[in-house]
């Protein structure tokens, strides 16, 4: 149940939507700042979680991770409706690939949950000049949860 446990997972899914995709982790203002960036781009901003006792607060510790992923596409400052709203159907898409890949993986494990899945569209964000869906959900981890990787388990 780890910081680094839920990290990996979702860098995992990430890159496993297609090879091209590249996946940071970080403020969008640390975004901003990668040189040579290639899209399409997912950003898992710096993870938050709670904790609690799940059985009468004293026993089952659990921590419920909050979690924000932006899915950037490349667009410009003279985008149209129509080519603005090409991207965010491109961008919709791969947030359904990756909640749902998420899921998959989760459900092979008794110690994840998923919830209170949210989306939210940006258009011409950052310096880039971006368009595509910040994915919002919190992820709920019993103690035992350890996660090694997909291909390292």
């Amino acid at each position: 149940m780890s910081h680094k446990s839920i990290r990996l997972l979702i860098q995992d899914v990430a890159k496993s939507l297609g090879d091209d995709i590249q996946f940071y982790y970080g403020r969008e203002s640390d975004f901003n700042q990668v040189r040579d960036k290639r899209y399409t781009a997912i950003n898992l901003s710096p993870l938050s979680a709670g904790a609690s006792y799940a059985d009468n607060d004293v026993s089952n510790y659990s921590k419920s991770w909050n979690i924000s992923i932006a899915f950037y596409q490349l667009d410009n400052e003279a985008s149209t409706q129509e080519e603005y709203a090409k991207i965010l159907d491109e961008t919709d898409s791969f947030v359904d690939k990756f909640i749902n890949k998420l899921n998959f993986y989760t459900q092979q494990s008794d110690v994840i949950t998923i919830n209170g899945i949210g989306q939210t569209p940006f258009i011409k964000a950052l310096a880039d000049i971006l368009t595509g869906h910040i994915l919002t959900f919190t992820v709920l981890t019993n103690d035992d949860f350890n996660y090694c990787g997909l291909d390292d388990c």
